[in-house]
């Protein structure tokens, strides 16, 4: 268990997250203009929370809302968590892939490609039906950090190729 969740405290910051998050991925600051950064203290991690909420004082919590950075910029990259939920709102550094090679790319395939820049991601990899998460090309390779247990739950491609 967690210490007592009244370690989390605001992001001190927190600009400088909107201001990555609008060079990197053209979001609009003001999109979040209704949530607030919080971090715990000694810890690395970044969550994003309704303004109107805070992490609960009297009961434990490991994360009190969407993990938005595992560790602090400039080191730090949005989670995939945080990427499916707001990779729409993205207008750079965004690979849109059709339906098919979002699959194999949920399969832990790798698709040629070159780096839309010279850092190589991470980008926000969509697809017609909505964000997969974050990607990176590397050797000439798009590759989507997927969780390895993603394949596992996915339908065995055959079973997907009778049901299309």
């Amino acid at each position: 268990m967690s210490p007592a969740s009244d370690v989390f405290e605001p992001y001190p910051q927190a600009e400088a997250v909107w201001s990555y998050l609008e060079q990197r991925f053209g979001m609009d600051p003001a999109a979040f203009a209704d949530h607030r950064l919080w971090q715990r203290a000694a810890h690395k991690g970044v969550w994003l929370l309704h303004a109107a909420a805070e992490p609960a004082t009297d009961i434990k919590v490991d994360w009190p809302g969407l993990a938005v950075l595992r560790q602090p910029l400039p080191r730090g990259f949005p989670t995939n968590a945080f990427l499916r939920r707001f990779g729409f709102a993205a207008t750079r550094s965004c690979v849109d892939v059709d339906w098919d090679t979002a699959l194999r790319l949920m399969y832990n395939h790798q698709i040629e490609r070159d780096p839309l820049d010279d850092r190589g991601g991470p980008y926000a990899i969509r697809s017609p039906f909505g964000t997969l998460g974050r990607g990176w090309v590397r050797h000439g390779r798009l590759v989507l950090d997927t969780p390895k247990a993603w394949a596992n739950q996915l339908l065995p491609r055959t079973e997907l190729a009778e049901t299309e």
